[in-house]
């Protein structure tokens, strides 16, 4: 079967020249990329909004390929003055032993971004805007349908029909077993984090916590701090102006997500690095908390889904909804963009005659994809808590963040014109789709041979 080449990777189409409508649920990254890029292609498009929470966010070279085509690289321009400029970490035993730094590969300068989430999430939402997509705001979607010519959500008691509904709610997503029938499998990893946003005035102001601040009119800089089983990191971007703790550490706690402000989180840390000679030097680094932002919260990961679809194909659970990983994949974002990417393509290539197979291509073309990188996650998480000071003495890849050529050098796009035609003959014909964007044996490693921007090793 033969199928439309469209208008290539870097290509946009005339507004709602497809002739398919998509109606979109929850306006995180997987969301609003989804929303842009359906724009892109062609399509006519209905976003309900969801306020997004969450703090730091990276964006990896293979999500950043995307968004800078975004309004000719405009959006891309607007992330620059947001952005943590952040080249290399450095690294101190928690006696205050300085181990060394290591570059930060995949996320610096010209790779991808490291920016406040909220921040990158407005920015696309005013892009979105801009262009004029028909964002609906203050409407709930309470229950979601399908026949077999269309799906489409309940809001305030209103039935709304499209083509086919991607849900991006979210990890906490209420639409993805109504849409899959699939509850998620999840389990403790043994660890929690504790996160803090700082106030800048706050620490400028103490003598006692100033040093964070030193030299960051000439660059911003992540430190961490590590023991064997503990690891806490300051991250510092835009000149100072941001400022936000993570510690990584070992279930003691009932760790609860939450932003209530309470004194028990930096009590609960403090008591973790009581053992610390550098706890008098960030103890009251740590109790300058923005407005009581504390969190506390346990690293779940989850079992990949065994479907991302609804019974008739007519939706599709994107993002976190659909794959959350760990922080330590540092793909969680990355992920949603492809996701968004990949199925504009596909409804594009598909035609508004066979919406079904656009969807199920989308999965096929994502779904090991996503599976392999959130499995590996686990796998990153405990090397890194693992990884003894000792060791770390000597060589310091055991802290190192994983930077796989198959993860960062992917460029999703090219990959959809190109393999579309071979995943939907697959499906149809009823044979297994070999997709060629995961490794050969499905199987993820901890390996740092990313290209970087210039695509020099």
């Amino acid at each position: 079967m033969t199928f439309t080449p469209g208008v290539g990777p870097d290509g946009t189409a005339p507004p709602n020249s497809s002739g398919i409508h998509v109606i979109i649920v929850g306006l995180g990254v997987a969301g609003l990329t989804a929303a842009i890029e359906c724009y892109r292609k062609g399509h006519r498009v209905t976003p309900f909004r969801k306020i997004p929470e969450g703090d730091g966010i990276t964006i990896g070279a293979n999500g950043s390929r995307v968004t800078a085509k975004w309004g000719d690289g405009a959006v891309h321009e607007r992330m620059l003055p947001f952005r943590f400029l952040i080249e290399k970490i450095k690294v101190i035993e928690y006696t205050g032993y300085d181990l060394g730094e290591f570059e930060l590969r995949g996320y610096n300068r010209g790779d991808g971004y490291t920016l406040n989430r909220g921040t990158f999430v407005t920015v696309m939402y005013e892009h979105a805007r801009e262009l004029g997509i028909d964002i609906r705001l203050n409407s709930p979607v309470t229950d979601y349908w399908e026949t077999d010519y269309e799906g489409g959500v309940v809001v305030h008691g209103e039935r709304f029909a499209a083509d086919c509904v991607l849900c991006a709610e979210g990890v906490h997503s209420k639409g993805r077993e109504k849409i899959t029938g699939e509850q998620l499998v999840s389990w403790e990893t043994g660890w929690s984090a504790f996160r803090g946003c700082l106030s800048t005035d706050a620490v400028a102001a103490d003598p006692a916590t100033r040093w964070a601040l030193d030299n960051a009119e000439k660059y911003d800089q992540t430190v961490g701090w590590v023991s064997d089983d503990i690891h806490f990191a300051l991250w510092r971007g835009r000149k100072g102006k941001e400022l936000f703790w993570y510690c990584t550490h070992e279930n003691e706690y009932a760790a609860e997500k939450g932003w209530d402000g309470s004194t028990d989180v930096v009590e609960n840390v403090l008591d973790t690095i009581k053992d610390w000679p550098v706890r008098p030097q960030l103890e009251p680094l740590i109790r300058k908390g923005k407005g009581g932002w504390y969190v506390d919260q346990k690293l779940v990961t989850r079992e990949p889904m065994q479907t991302r679809l609804s019974p008739r194909r007519r939706m599709m659970v994107i993002g976190d909804a659909s794959h959350a990983a760990l922080p330590s994949s540092g793909q969680g974002a990355s992920q949603a963009i492809e996701d968004g990417a990949v199925l504009a393509i596909a409804l594009e290539l598909s035609g508004k005659q066979d919406v079904p197979l656009a969807l199920s291509v989308g999965m096929a073309i994502r779904h090991a994809r996503a599976s392999v990188i959130q499995r590996g996650a686990p796998l990153v998480l405990k090397s890194m808590m693992k990884t003894t000071c000792r060791d770390l003495r000597k060589d310091l890849s055991g802290v190192t963040p994983p930077h796989p050529s198959w993860i960062f050098d992917h460029d999703c796009q090219e990959y959809t014109y190109r393999e579309f035609a071979k995943a939907a003959n697959s499906i149809l014909t009823g044979q297994p789709y070999q997709p060629t964007n995961v490794p050969a044996d499905g199987v993820y490693r901890l390996e740092y041979n990313s290209r970087t921007v210039n695509g020099q090793p």
